[in-house]
């Protein structure tokens, strides 16, 4: 199979309007990747660090292998080289914090930053099922959640997580919909809770994850964001134990995610990242038109 070399430049991003969010990034399998959300001020992973990066004051890390992660600290002296006034702020799954902690540490030192003078960076341990308002829009959310990716051993995972954006805000109580500002302002002065607040899923990213995480009771919600961006390393016939073995995604095992879910999900665009560097753009979209049913294929975006 002819490689597609234009393919594999981490700093020729990959721009897709998709529906309510634009994706600018990059994303293969072994070399880079991160995925920005501009206007939602918001980036998953960190494989790599564009310029366009810079400006972005929350990033979301899925897991610590180097090409999602060995970015981050250079997001982070980016901005301060750069002045920018707001610290960044680090989402990482709690499991990781202290290694985390440790390598910003020694990356430091081994730059040459005087013990005296380093700071680190804001970091939010995330816990699975917690929702998290990110620092600079309290207008958006954050849930993480576990996901099963490569072993550590026979049993252990190492620790990886998807995230589902929400926005957030207030809604009036249904009861209190028919409600006139005078009735309302009386209301308030009573002290009664007038309003609930309102989580609409936006757009999850799976991370790097085993193919049956698509599948697993557990994480159904994952099927109810507009957006879904999943990873789909391997699309070949014969590649499915390769899939498992690596701790990724076979096309063939998001088709049976479509037959189990498809005809009820509220996911209207799936967008599938991360692809292995030996495909062609035009073997992956020619795959995806050959073995995703007629009936998603309209959903379906590959991040090429």
């Amino acid at each position: 199979m002819q490689e597609n070399r234009s393919l594999h430049n981490a700093l020729r991003q990959v721009r897709h309007h998709v529906g309510k969010v634009n994706i600018h990034g990059f994303s293969v399998s072994g070399l880079a990747t991160y995925l920005q959300l501009p206007e939602y001020d918001f980036c998953v992973d960190m494989g790599e660090c564009p310029v366009s990066a810079i400006g972005i004051n929350h990033v979301f890390l899925t897991h610590a292998h180097g090409d999602h992660s060995r970015c981050l600290m250079r997001h982070h002296s980016l901005r301060r080289m750069m002045g920018v006034e707001k610290p960044s702020v680090y989402y990482i799954s709690e499991d990781l914090v202290p290694g985390a902690e440790k390598w910003i540490h020694s990356e430091a030192i081994f730059e040459g930053v005087p013990e005296q003078r380093f700071k680190l960076p804001e970091i939010v341990a995330m816990k699975a099922g917690e929702k998290v308002p990110l620092k600079y829009r309290k207008d958006l959310s954050i849930e993480a959640f576990r996901t099963r990716h490569t072993q550590v051993g026979r049993q252990n995972f190492l620790p990886s997580m998807g995230v589902t954006l929400y926005n957030h805000k207030n809604k009036l109580k249904d009861e209190f919909l028919g409600y006139d500002t005078t009735q309302i302002i009386e209301l308030r002065k009573q002290g009664i809770e007038i309003t609930r607040e309102v989580f609409d899923p936006l757009i999850t990213f799976m991370g790097d994850c085993l193919g049956d995480n698509l599948t697993d009771p557990d994480l159904a919600a994952i099927w109810n964001s507009e957006v879904l961006v999943t990873e789909c390393t391997f699309v070949d016939d014969g590649e499915e134990s390769m899939a498992d073995k690596k701790g990724h995604t076979h096309i063939a095992q998001l088709v049976k995610a479509l037959e189990i879910y498809g005809p009820t999900m509220q996911c209207k665009h799936i967008v599938l990242n991360h692809f292995s560097m030996k495909y062609s753009s035009d073997h992956i979209l020619g795959t995806i038109l050959k073995k995703i049913p007629e009936a998603y294929r309209d959903k379906i975006i590959a991040f090429i």
